[in-house]
């Protein structure tokens, strides 16, 4: 373990945000006013970050199923309509409304993006395009600013579980189930190349589990992630989370580490420190989530925690010295579980972590 790296910058928390439900995954606006979490409950939950309390406001509505993913562009100075989030559902909604005011009615909204769930949604780095994929086995590309459909590319073949846009904007790539990465010329609609990530996927037990669940680039566009599980069984997954990194220009492995034990399992979310590092989430057994510091130059993590049971996302602040990590309630194992004081079942919920990171 890195020392040096430890000490500069250990995370530590500054509070924990609860809210009555469970959540996929959340993200810091731009601007860095406002934290958005996706919900089961089909709410935008929105949290004030300019306050020290960190209050939560009124949440943005309109979905009907879960909210899935969320995308805002990386800044508003190039992004085609600012302040605006992009939000995907269990339903197929595709959506684009505006995070600052919870009355405005919506840029643009689909309602059948997708034949049922959207499993990601990615934006493109001068904020213009939108890609969305679902289980539909369909991958769509649309503007961000009116929401009109500008490629498609779909295989009865495939299950496509993320999207990414190329550092250069002109291609897409999607990691599927299989750990079969292809990215496609957006000009030509055609498969350009293919990465082989097979080692995050497995058949057993009638099932095929795993999959690329994870993709981006590093900042400096030499490189792409992605990142999931090396499945051992099929039923209750097993399996060491994973990151694999290619060279961007010539397509080759160049790295590929695992990052806890078998029952750790997924990868669930990464993004990257601008002092060089990966932040990662891993979810896997019920009460199994960690945290992870790491260069992906380097033999081993230089920090990681596992006091958040199962954690969803991660996401950093605009500042740089603020994430925030979705986990899950603790005792969240459904077998067995005691009823509470007045004889009910206790849902989950999800708690939103955010913590401080030293200057530099």
């Amino acid at each position: 373990m890195n020392d040096e790296l430890k000490a500069k910058f250990e995370p530590k928390e500054l509070k924990a945000l609860n809210v009555d439900r469970q959540l996929n995954a959340a993200r810091f606006t731009p601007c860095g006013r406002f934290l958005l979490a996706a919900g089961h409950d089909g709410l935008i939950r929105r949290f004030d970050m300019t306050a020290a309390e960190m209050p939560e406001l009124k949440p943005l509505t309109g979905h009907h199923g879960w909210v899935q993913r969320l995308a805002v562009a990386t800044s508003t100075a190039t992004s085609a309509l600012p302040e605006v989030v992009y939000s995907v559902d269990s339903w197929g909604q595709l959506r684009c409304g505006s995070f600052v005011d919870d009355a405005a009615a919506p840029r643009w909204t689909n309602g059948s993006a997708h034949n049922g769930w959207i499993v990601d949604v990615a934006l493109n780095a001068g904020g213009s395009l939108v890609a969305t994929c679902g289980i539909d086995r369909a991958i769509r590309v649309w503007s961000a600013t009116d929401g009109a459909l500008k490629h498609e590319f779909t295989n009865a073949d495939w299950d496509v579980l993320c999207v990414v846009f190329a550092p250069d904007e002109k291609s897409l790539l999607a990691g599927d189930l299989s750990g079969m990465i292809r990215q496609w010329d957006l000009a030509s609609g055609k498969v350009t190349r293919e990465f082989n990530a097979a080692e995050l996927h497995k058949s057993d037990r009638l099932q095929e589990v795993g999959g690329v669940r994870q993709l981006q680039f590093s900042p400096d566009g030499k490189q792409l992630i992605c990142a999931g599980t090396k499945p051992k069984n099929g039923g209750n997954v097993q399996g060491l989370p994973t990151v694999m990194v290619f060279n961007w220009e010539t397509g080759q492995l160049v790295k590929s580490f695992e990052l806890g034990k078998e029952g750790d399992v997924y990868v669930t979310d990464l993004a990257f420190h601008p002092a060089g590092f990966l932040m990662l989430t891993i979810s896997g057994n019920p009460g199994a989530g960690k945290l992870v510091f790491r260069r992906i130059e380097d033999d081993a993590s230089f920090y990681e925690t596992t006091k958040m049971p199962n954690c969803h996302s991660v996401t950093l602040h605009p500042d740089h010295h603020r994430l925030a990590v979705v986990a899950t309630n603790g005792g969240s194992n459904g077998n067995g579980r005691n009823l509470d004081k007045e004889g009910k079942y206790p849902g989950n919920f999800s708690p939103i972590h955010v913590w401080t990171l030293p200057a530099g």
